[in-house]
């Protein structure tokens, strides 16, 4: 019995030291040995076997640091690389990137840190949201249904997104309202990116039975920090429409001119704002707008609070929709990993 237990013994120790390589060492000379998670706002997150809950270290405090995984960085200046992290001075780094080669930077100039995944389905993030609203008067019911899917690798970014809202009260047509994205991004050098998006939009508002749009183009993120975003993006937008009234079907050509701003990194909460403005190529004197608002309240247990608003405007909507429609939502969501 005392070869058995002293043999699981060592199967275990030798189980946590393999698998927990990670490791950081402090001014104080304490070595901290886990998985690191990820560094924002200056402060590292590290999960260890010996506690059930993470820890979080003052990135200023660290010293050392060793990674044994594949991560990606953002340093000061906004430069990003992809590699492996292994402190051989203190108070510095060396980054091994794939193709063999190093870079040695000081400690203070990495801003950003994600581990990245062994696997292609564990980069990949998604969250569910729902709202519902019930009011006796009238008999009014709105039920609004949304989520998405990310996927986060070294070089390329991608994500999909949908709203879905439908609403019913006596004596009133039915309002129905479905609003879809997908995108691809290309990291680039010098916060460059190439962007290609689809969309969908159909809304009883507009008259509008179907908007589906493919819009290449390319951007540059003009702040680039551990905290924010704030970029500019243009190309070509190719629409493709189909109305609910007597409004023939239309096909055109587009400009558009496109801003973001994200707050991601802002303790239980974050903000994503975005405005692209459409001015028609194929017909002389058409634009359009389309804008949204995202704010996010993290909970305990990976559920949120989350309101978003929308704005669609075209200045020659269907003979039957109005040239304006938005819409206002709150309501709890759930991210999983």
């Amino acid at each position: 019995m005392k070869f058995i237990l002293s043999l699981m013994i060592l199967l275990v120790s030798v189980q946590l030291a393999t698998s927990q390589n990670d490791t950081i060492k402090v001014k104080n000379g304490n070595v901290i040995y886990g998985e690191i998670k990820k560094l924002r706002s200056s402060v590292i997150t590290i999960e260890t076997p010996y506690s059930d809950s993470d820890f979080q270290v003052e990135f200023p405090q660290v010293t050392e640091i060793h990674i044994q995984r594949l991560c990606f960085i953002v340093l000061t200046g906004g430069v990003r690389r992809t590699g492996y992290i292994k402190s051989e001075e203190p108070n510095q780094f060396t980054l091994t990137l794939q193709d063999g080669t190093k870079e040695t930077y000081p400690l203070t100039h990495l801003v950003v840190l994600d581990e990245l995944k062994d696997s292609f389905w564990k980069r990949i993030k998604g969250n569910v949201d729902l709202s519902y609203n019930l009011t006796k008067a009238n008999n009014a019911r709105q039920l609004t249904l949304g989520g998405g899917l990310s996927y986060r690798g070294p070089r390329w970014n991608s994500s999909a997104t949908f709203t879905s809202l439908k609403s019913n009260q006596d004596n009133v047509d039915e309002i129905q309202r479905t609003d879809a994205n997908a995108n691809v991004q290309r990291v680039l050098p010098r916060n460059w990116y190439l962007l290609a998006t689809y969309s969908f939009l159909s809304n009883t508002e507009q008259a509008l039975n179907a908007r589906n749009s493919i819009r290449p183009g390319a951007g540059r993120f003009l702040v680039l920090s551990n905290r924010l975003s704030w970029g500019l993006n243009a190309g070509l937008n190719f629409n493709f429409e189909s109305f609910s009234d007597a409004t023939p079907d239309r096909n055109s050509t587009e400009l558009y001119l496109g801003s973001q701003f994200d707050m991601f990194d802002f303790k239980d909460w974050s903000l994503l704002t975005n405005i692209n403005i459409f001015p028609s190529l194929s017909e002389s004197g058409r634009w359009r707008i389309d804008y949204n608002l995202d704010i996010k309240w993290d909970l305990p247990l990976d559920f949120y609070i989350k309101t978003n608003f929308q704005i669609n405007y075209d200045n020659r909507p269907a003979a039957a929709g109005s040239d304006l429609d938005y819409i206002w939502t709150t309501g709890v969501g759930w991210e999983f990993n």
